[in-house]
């Protein structure tokens, strides 16, 4: 009887165990786990009213699973994890190459529910001598498409690095560091054209910034915490790097390889460079060197051309953003309207807050239209004032900058308006003046003939729009 009752406590505290270990996370670098213990769902499982626990739903692609939340949810983020292994396994030469490890994508809660501190959580498993790649996505927050994508790519990197039967001794760490995982994304926007060409666009090297060593060492979270001009060095470093190494005679198939051994390489990163890339047989100065001219090249194709005014402005107006850490050390971000904050700041504090915008200032004055060169300077002039904590009538100069930008960009919609005027007059069967056509275009306006922002095939082209990552 005693040995029953020992049997049935023993049973009943196991459950509460298990359930009291914290959630899954995964710092770089990681020790893969050989009892995986399941994470407390935030939401908890469904139970209908007659006690059944119903089966939550999964969606699969290969050995892509996505379970939890709704099924337009767990296609969208499916769909997004096809197709970057798609063009990751293209531009390593290896088109035809299958996952071997699988990889579980689990969805907790859902919009409006109390935030985590960390949305994203991924982390390697190991069962019966198998890996597997999980990623626990908490949805109060909706999905971060960027964030997404970059832990998406880092466990596609982890899994060519495990796939292969490679061996992880007894705790043993694998590591795939952030300036791989964002130089491969970038590499993959470069290919495709969609790069930002700007951020190669830049008088200052970025290795004054930040120096090449720390870009290998930076951990996810030390990646996380730059500030100023740092994060924008490291994407454009790691960027040009990768797409440099893939520019090497056979860089890509040297490539796949170079990601094979990566995760569980153990030494410098160059070295690992050298082995796989021949041409890599560098010196640390002469591989910076290498990789600043691979940034002069990105950024050479597209700087003879010039914004439109209303291209110009958007820009303008999505640059005029200055950010600083509050007293809870989280970053805030305000317009330039709101600098009297950043005047409270200390003079380092608001030099770092400003300096985002300062460095986009001068990447935009190369390209802007012609007229907004005055103003982006008096913009500058404003910025340099709030670093010396001095308000010289701010609130003035920015106001009448204002008023001049909504005057050019009236100016750029008559122009425009005479330029389809010019065209249609020239044609052999139409003519009429000017005052004729605009009259006519308002009057269009005025009776509604043109659709309207609540227009159903309207709204159904932008939901496609906004379905494949669209503006």
């Amino acid at each position: 009887m005693k040995k029953t009752c020992i049997i049935l406590w023993l049973l009943a505290v196991a459950p509460s165990a298990t359930a009291e270990e914290s959630e899954p996370r995964l710092d770089d670098p990681v020790e893969p786990k050989k009892n995986p213990v399941q994470p407390a769902q935030p939401s908890g499982p469904l139970v209908p009213d007659d006690g059944r626990v119903e089966k939550e739903g999964e969606t699969h692609f290969g050995k892509i699973a996505v379970v939890g939340s709704r099924q337009v949810i767990r296609g969208g983020i499916a769909s997004i994890a096809e197709n970057l292994r798609v063009e990751l396994n293209k531009i390593t030469g290896e088109a035809g190459r299958r996952q071997k490890l699988p990889i579980i994508i689990r969805l907790y809660g859902k919009v409006g529910e109390e935030e985590r501190k960390r949305s994203v959580v991924s982390e390697i498993v190991e069962i019966q001598g198998h890996h597997q790649l999980r990623l626990h996505i908490h949805l109060a927050k909706g999905v971060d498409h960027d964030l997404l994508r970059y832990h998406l790519m880092e466990l596609f990197l982890y899994e060519r690095g495990l796939g292969d039967g490679q061996k992880v001794a007894e705790g043993e760490r694998v590591i795939v560091k952030p300036w791989l995982v964002v130089g491969m994304l970038e590499a993959l926007a470069i290919k495709k054209g969609e790069a930002d060409k700007k951020i190669y666009q830049t008088d200052q090297s970025y290795f004054k910034i930040l120096p090449l060593q720390e870009v290998f060492d930076a951990s996810e979270s030390e990646w996380r915490d730059l500030e100023g001009r740092q994060p924008l060095a490291f994407r454009a470093i790691s960027g040009a790097l990768v797409s440099a190494l893939l520019r090497q005679p056979d860089g890509r198939p040297s490539m796949g390889k170079y990601l094979a051994d990566v995760a569980t390489f153990k030494g410098e990163v160059e070295n690992l460079m050298r082995k796989h890339f021949p041409g890599m047989n560098k010196s640390r100065n002469s591989l910076e060197k290498w990789v600043d001219l691979e940034m002069a090249e990105l950024g050479t194709s597209h700087m003879t051309e010039v914004y439109s005014i209303a291209e110009t402005d958007k820009r303008l107006e999505s640059i005029l953003k200055l950010r600083y850490r509050d007293d809870k050390k989280s970053v805030t971000t305000v317009g330039i309207d709101g600098y009297k904050d950043i005047l409270k700041l200390e003079p380092a504090e608001r030099f770092t807050a400003v300096a985002g915008a300062r460095a986009e200032l001068e990447r935009l004055s190369y390209r802007c239209f012609p007229s907004y060169r005055p103003l982006l300077s008096e913009y500058e002039m404003i910025l340099r004032d709030v670093i010396t904590g001095k308000d010289k009538d701010i609130s003035v100069r920015l106001e009448k900058l204002t008023d001049i930008r909504m005057k050019l960009q009236e100016a750029g919609k008559r122009v425009r308006d005479y330029l389809d005027w010019f065209y249609i007059t020239q044609s052999n069967e139409v003519g009429g003046d000017f005052k004729q056509y605009r009259e006519l275009s308002d009057a269009l306006q005025r009776e509604a003939l043109r659709p309207g922002g609540d227009d159903v095939t309207e709204k159904y082209l932008d939901q496609i729009q906004q379905l494949f990552g669209g503006e």
